[in-house]
């Protein structure tokens, strides 16, 4: 997602009481997904931040959203410590800058707020099974600037005032083999089934991981 190297185009607005920040929010599919109801329940509002302006567009016509937010994640229009929980899928791998995104999250949680997030692990491309100058490329083309295992990701958030209370690894070997024909199945214009492989795995090619902002 290239796209969060662009400008942020919106002012700081007011915050609710309690909510969760969607941060690479997309057309919303993936909050309705994870959240279950749109606009209340549990998280009381959900707001999204994208800043692609057609994502954005879609964001908020999918009425996930109180309220969707075109801006860049390296410049978050929020007050300090406003947000209860920031959640991100398959985001912060793309981004180049990652210590000003962290950075900026960890300032707009709440003291002993939470980052919720899942990215490829540093064994995406060895699983792929096509050799490393493939993964390279497919790495590349992906725009996957970090693929790292839980040890480097745990000293990158703790740089940042984060701390890891929970992670998973899932993505096997097949599954990721198995995602990779039905991507290219997807891009020869060929039907395809949705995948769904997402059992817990000791080495896998995702982690969703908790973090913690450290209360002072």
């Amino acid at each position: 997602m290239e796209r969060y190297r662009s400008r942020s185009v919106e002012k700081k607005v007011p915050v609710p009481n309690w909510f969760f920040l969607d941060l690479g929010c997309g057309e919303g599919a993936i909050a309705r997904a994870v959240f279950d109801k749109p606009r209340t329940g549990r998280c009381r509002v959900i707001w999204g931040l994208d800043n692609d302006k057609e994502m954005v567009k879609k964001a908020k016509k999918s009425r996930m959203y109180k309220k969707v937010l075109l801006a860049d994640a390296g410049k978050i229009p929020l007050d300090d410590g406003v947000v209860d929980l920031v959640f991100s899928n398959s985001v912060l791998e793309h981004i180049k800058e990652i210590d000003k995104v962290l950075s900026e999250i960890n300032r707009v949680l709440k003291p002993g707020g939470r980052l919720v997030f899942t990215v490829p692990s540093n064994k995406l491309g060895e699983y792929l099974g096509w050799g490393r100058l493939y993964a390279f490329i497919f790495n590349k083309k992906y725009n996957h600037y970090h693929l790292y295992d839980l040890p480097r990701w745990k000293k990158i958030l703790g740089g940042h005032g984060l701390k890891i209370v929970k992670s998973k690894s899932y993505l096997s070997k097949e599954d990721v083999r198995h995602w990779h024909k039905l991507l290219w199945q997807q891009k020869l214009g060929l039907k395809s089934k949705n995948f769904t492989g997402y059992e817990p795995v000791r080495l896998g090619a995702g982690l969703a991981v908790v973090a913690r902002k450290k209360i002072v």
